[in-house]
């Protein structure tokens, strides 16, 4: 029914397949907010500390049985594992070839064995992770099936911030000793990840996102000029429930300014200047463990909308999480 190899680049039709895979499957799931795979992913190749896997699924032409029907990549997984063996997994099937057992064939024939010799099918990772975005059946179906348990979730959240369900915004004043202004460069950011203790992987997705330009940042300084939080936002605007909806991507705070009311200020600083270029809806992801995140959010009139899971094949080191 499929047909795969692995390879360390993608190049040719191979390549133009899979961007264009990539693309109307992240169109087609954006408003239920499922698992999408940026193209620099597809473009990846190995570098130092990050192995690079790329794995075309191919069938033919809507799962025909018949042997002239042409061979289209109809499923795609990145593969990225670092300096511990530790495998990251990234995996869109087509639109139009979803529940038609394309993944649960797949999983089959690869198997989750990532303990023998030379790692998970060759590749070297000896722990896989995958997050799923998004309560999408499938996933819980297939996970369920082959025992693969979740380790980590996250939940999506939303505050309206006009219309009907809209709750005012109240003022909220900036702690003494504090000052917030606009980030000028990424020292001040890289120095509050670097100490905030973030997963490594998401530390890297906040710092490569805020690298890349996209969005705002404003960022909190104690009275000696340290740089001791921020929040990110983006003002881009999209459909999200047929509302205009912006993404708060990150707020950050060092150990020692928690609990200030710190993470108030900036948080509603964001949403104040998200509402002022048209956003109807707020959104942001947390982890529901960070039981002052959770009741920050509360308080400011925040409501959980989805959650999303990671689930884990094999041993991970403690303190290297994705």
């Amino acid at each position: 029914m499929i047909s795969y190899r692995w390879c360390e680049q993608l190049v040719d039709d191979d390549r133009a397949e899979v961007l264009e895979l990539v693309r109307v499957a992240a169109d087609y799931d954006h408003e239920a907010g499922f698992t999408a795979i940026p193209a620099a992913d597809v473009e990846a190749v190995s570098r130092a500390g990050v192995v690079v896997r790329h794995l075309p699924i191919k069938a033919r032409r809507d799962l025909s049985a018949r042997d002239d029907a042409p061979m289209l990549v109809v499923a795609y997984l990145h593969l990225s594992i670092d300096d511990n063996g530790q495998g990251s997994v990234a995996y869109v099937v087509h639109p139009d070839c979803r529940s038609r057992g394309v993944t649960t064939t797949l999983v089959e024939e690869l198997g989750i064995d990532v303990t023998q010799p030379g790692g998970w099918v060759g590749t070297g990772a000896t722990a896989l992770r995958a997050w799923a975005y998004g309560s999408h059946p499938a996933s819980e179906r297939l996970t369920g099936r082959f025992g693969i348990e979740a380790v980590r979730r996250l939940w999506t959240l939303s505050r309206n911030l006009t219309g009907p369900f809209a709750v005012d915004l109240a003022p909220a004043s900036v702690p003494a000793g504090y000052a917030v202004n606009e980030a000028s460069d990424m020292v001040a950011v890289t120095e509050i990840v670097g100490v905030a203790g973030l997963p490594t992987r998401q530390a890297a997705e906040v710092s490569d996102g805020i690298a890349s330009g996209t969005g705002s940042v404003l960022i909190a300084s104690d009275q000696g000029g340290q740089p001791v939080g921020f929040v990110w936002f983006d003002p881009e605007l999209h459909e999200h429930l047929e509302l205009r909806a912006a993404w708060v991507r990150a707020l950050v705070l060092t150990p020692q300014s928690r609990g200030s009311g710190l993470g108030t200020a900036l948080l509603t600083r964001a949403l104040e200047e998200l509402e002022a270029v048209g956003a109807q809806t707020s959104l942001i992801r947390i982890d529901p463990e960070d039981e002052g995140a959770v009741r920050m959010l509360r308080l400011l009139s925040y409501e959980q909308e989805d959650a999303h899971a990671c689930f884990q094949v094999g041993a991970w080191k403690e303190g290297v999480e994705s």
